[in-house]
Order: C-alpha cells, then structure tokens, then sequence
C-alpha cells in the first residue's frame, strides 16, 4: 500500500546521462561514508540528538537504514533545488556549517540501495522524498507536521547471513567518521528481531591509549585541540567532531584539533590546507612545546610513585624520541634517603645506583641512590647523556664492612697474625675481623678505610696495598671466607698453626707467596711453638 497515495505527488524522471552522478558516487571509497554525511546534516540542522537505526528484514533481505534528527528540517525548495542538486548547498557561505560542495547526499547512493527515503518536516509541512537508484524521484506533499526533523532512509540488499557483519562494518564506519561529533549519536540495530547492539558513538575529543595528554582552547572559543605521546604519532582534523583527514605521518607526536573553519576537500579524502589547517597545526604546536612538558612532569612523577617502571621508561622514550623535555627537567627514582624522586642534574657529577635495598645502601646513611630497579638496562647511560650524571652500580663498586664480636682466640689468632706479618714482610696498620657484604664479598682479604668501621668500602680503596712501606692501611679479614672460618676453628686449640696457615692464605690473594717468603712463614712459625 502506497502511505502516499492521497497527497500531491511531483515525480522527477531519471537523467538521460548519470556519468557524473556515477563519478561522484565512487569519490565515497568507504561505502559506508554516508553515515557521516548524514549525520553531517543533521548537525547542521541544529539537531539536539541523532538517532542511527538498523532493523534487518529477512523476508525482503534489506537493512533498513534509518538516520534521524531532529533540526531544522527542509523545504520543497531545499529539497528539490539543494538537496538533489550537485554542487549546490545552502551552507556554500555559512562558515558555521560543515558541509560545502552540495554533493554529501550523493554518498547514499554508493552502497547501491533500492530506495531511499527522506521524510522531512518544516515550517508545519512535511514531505517524503523517493530516491530510487536510477536517480528518477517522486516528492510527496504528506500533509502537516507538529514538529521540525528529518529522516533519511535506506533500503539497503543484505542477506541474512551477513546481516551481523553489516551492523559491525556500520558501527566501525560511525567510529571512524563521527565518534568525536558535537552532537549525541544513539546506534541501535535489530537483526532476526533481537536488539543486539544499543550505544552512543560519541565521546569528548580525547587521544586514545596516551601515555600523557593536553588539551587547550584557543582565544576566540572556536580551536579546541589536544596533543599527546601515543604508541604512533596520529594527526586528526575533525569539524564539529566529524573526522576530515587522520593520517599518521604529518608529526612524530599525536594532535587532534577540532574547528569549525576546517573544510574538507572536494573529493571528501583530506582537509583543506588553507589558513585554518595552518591554524589548527600551529595552535597544536604552542600545546606541545608550552603546556606537554608540565605534563609530562606530573606523569613521571606520578609513575615512579605507583612503581610503574615499565610506563616510565615508555614515557621517556617516546619524550626523547619527540624531543619534549619535561619543564623542570629529567627526574630520577631513589632509594635513599627516603623513596621519592629529585631532579636527575640534582645528584653529585658521579652518583650511585641499586637496583634494591641492601645492607650497603643502608650503610650509606644520607647518600642518595638512584633506584635503578627496573631501569638499570638504559638509565646510566640516559643520565650520563642528558644530564652529564655518571651512575655508579652499589652492587659491582661498593662494600659494606661491619667487624664481628671476637672471642679471646680470635684476638690471639689475631696478634699472632700480625707478629708474623711484620716478621716475614711488613704488617698492617691494623688487621680487623669483620662481616662483609657487597662486591668484596668473596674475598679472603682486602685494604680497608680510613675511617672509624663499619665502613661502605669502594673498590678503588680496597685495590690499595695495605702493606704500604707509607701510609699503611687496615687489612680486612673475611669472616665468612672458608680459610678465615678454618683458621678461626683451629685457633681455638692451636693459635700459632692456625696464624701460619691463615698468613699464608693472605700472602696467596695479593700474590706475595713466593719461595723465600713461604721457607720465613715456616721458619717463623717453627720459632713460635719452640
């Protein structure tokens, strides 16, 4: 039954030539890109919401289509004269309006519909237009209206079996193109009668999955713009938060910007590059070079604060890589004196790193270290590099050495020890017992400091040679070394064999034992038990 068939009918023959229409309509390479341009001209349209609806019908095997707003809607003369009109538009001087060239509509064409449907309500009429797809139409005078809307139809071939696979193609065709729009975009598709999808497909103006972001409006309200370090760098010009032109080659850094003075070109594949684009790319600019690098001070921060080493090295790579430096310089993670982060050109020319808390980095009192765990594969070299800062490893250069409470053997072992040092070469200036943790930790012996124990002993100190003819120094005993712990143990009951052997031992490690110092250890030794 014809809903029509009582009112004024004006029916258009279809063109004798259809070339042009034809170019036009394979401009669209996404067939899907009418959503885009419809919802274009319900925005447009002043309209306070868009209604995007898919029902299947498996008897007919069409997907009704329907696009709904509720703006201004049109007039016969809108209609017959700009609506179905190439290269005419109402919107050619309205710089508030998207749309330019006239040739949007076109793009319903270019998934092959049967029918396309147009019902519009204006000034208290509403019309239905037929677009059929040999391009003749019919415009029907359907009576009054009560309200101001438009409603764009298509009746689309879909089998049933790729029902399921249109909806999805539509609902990545509407992200693509109108996911950042202006105005509420409600998706609703019915497929064998059951409602399997209902969602909004705008969202605010956002860089998805950025490590940092910011966002700015400019001066005159009608630039809004956000910058940001993504996985890829990503340039997207939207107009009224429907997508012109992405790309992801025009900046090593993400930008998106919104205005409404960016047009697309004729053929709908990029954005104008006129005084707006120049514009748009220099207000994202100012955002990167002025706002990023307070941001990306919180991030870094806020990152080692959560222990989130792996974003924080991500972050400062992908700074490095688009050469934003933070605004109050490259900060380091610490361990001492109390977790938290300072300025990396803040720590001495050559400061000193861990990877965890130990007894040495205890020991070393108010030292700052850097924290290196999770980030000791690249941070030295990136604090060398970016801030001159040499990170010294407490695991591979550093000591701590605590002296061990001697019963009377120990002393006695000791003394004796050390008489037999200074008999057979030259004794140092102390010989102390003690617990050794750190890089040392498998010696038999080594130089100690100067200074009162324990001590955080590095190994440039513990090279020196504490037989010295000057300026002799401590001589560090390893407790837990297997020939001290022997050399302990027969103490207790032979002080002098157990001296000769453990002076033995200390000569073998600073390779001093030779034959004649071998033939006085025994000789010394032989005088010491007569």
């Amino acid at each position: 039954m014809d809903p029509y068939r009582d009112v004024q009918v004006a029916e258009a023959p279809a063109p004798r030539d259809t070339g042009i229409v034809g170019d036009i309509i394979a401009q669209f390479a996404d067939p899907l890109a009418f959503y885009r341009e419809l919802v274009q001209n319900a925005i447009d349209a002043g309209s306070s919401t868009i209604e995007v609806r898919l029902e299947h019908d498996a008897v007919d095997q069409l997907m009704r289509v329907s696009v709904r707003d509720h703006g201004e809607g049109m007039s016969r003369d809108t209609l017959e004269n700009q609506l179905l009109v190439l290269f005419r538009s109402t919107k050619e001087s309205d710089g508030s309006k998207i749309g330019k060239f006239g040739i949007g509509f076109a793009s319903v064409l270019a998934p092959d519909p049967r029918l396309v449907v147009v019902t519009t309500s204006h000034a208290g009429k509403r019309l239905a237009l037929h677009l059929r797809s040999d391009l003749g139409y019919a415009i029907y005078d359907a009576g009054s209206a009560t309200h101001t809307g438009t409603t764009v139809q298509l009746d689309i071939p879909v089998a049933s079996d790729e029902a399921v696979r249109f909806v999805r193609d539509s609902e990545a065709s509407l992200e693509r193109w109108c996911r950042h729009a202006t105005t509420p975009i409600e998706l609703t598709a019915i497929v064998h009668g059951v409602e399997m999808l209902r969602r909004r497909i705008d969202r605010p103006l956002a860089l998805d999955g950025a490590l940092i972001s910011a966002s700015g409006r400019s001066e005159d309200g009608q630039l809004i713009g956000v910058v940001g370090l993504c996985e890829q760098p990503y340039s997207g010009f939207f107009n009224h938060g429907l997508m012109l032109f992405e790309t992801t080659h025009l900046w090593k850094l993400s930008f998106k910007v919104q205005d409404a003075r960016l047009g697309h070109t004729i053929s709908r594949d990029d954005v104008r590059r006129d005084d707006a684009f120049e514009r748009a790319v220099s207000f994202a600019y100012d955002l990167a070079w002025a706002t990023l690098p307070a941001v990306a001070d919180t991030a870094l921060r806020e990152m080692l604060d959560a222990g989130d080493r792996k974003r924080f090295t991500t972050l400062v790579q992908r700074l490095l890589d688009a050469d934003i430096r933070p605004a109050h310089g490259w900060i380091a993670p610490m361990l001492t004196p109390s977790p938290g982060v300072v300025a990396l050109d803040s720590l001495p020319v050559a400061a000193w790193g861990s990877a965890r808390r130990s007894s040495v980095v205890e020991a070393m009192r108010t030292a700052q270290v850097v924290d290196l765990a999770g980030i000791d594969d690249w941070f030295p070299a990136f604090a060398q590099k970016m801030a001159g800062r040499t990170i010294q490893r407490v695991e591979t250069e550093l000591t701590r050495v605590t002296p061990v409470p001697m019963a009377d053997s120990d002393r006695q072992l000791i003394a004796l020890a050390n008489a037999l040092l200074d008999k057979v070469h030259r004794a140092p200036q102390a010989i102390l017992l003690a617990d050794v943790d750190g890089v040392l930790a498998e010696r038999l012996a080594f130089c100690g400091g100067q200074d009162e124990p324990p001590w955080v002993l590095d190994l440039e100190a513990s090279r020196m040679n504490p037989f010295a003819l000057l300026r002799r120094r401590p001589l560090v005993l390893v407790a837990g070394h297997a020939i001290v712990k022997a050399a302990r143990e027969r103490a207790v009951r032979d002080p002098v064999i157990a001296a000769s052997h453990l002076v033995r031992g200390v000569f073998l490690a600073y390779r001093l034992l030779d034959v004649e110092r071998s033939r006085a250890i025994v000789s010394a030794t032989l005088e010491q038990l007569a």
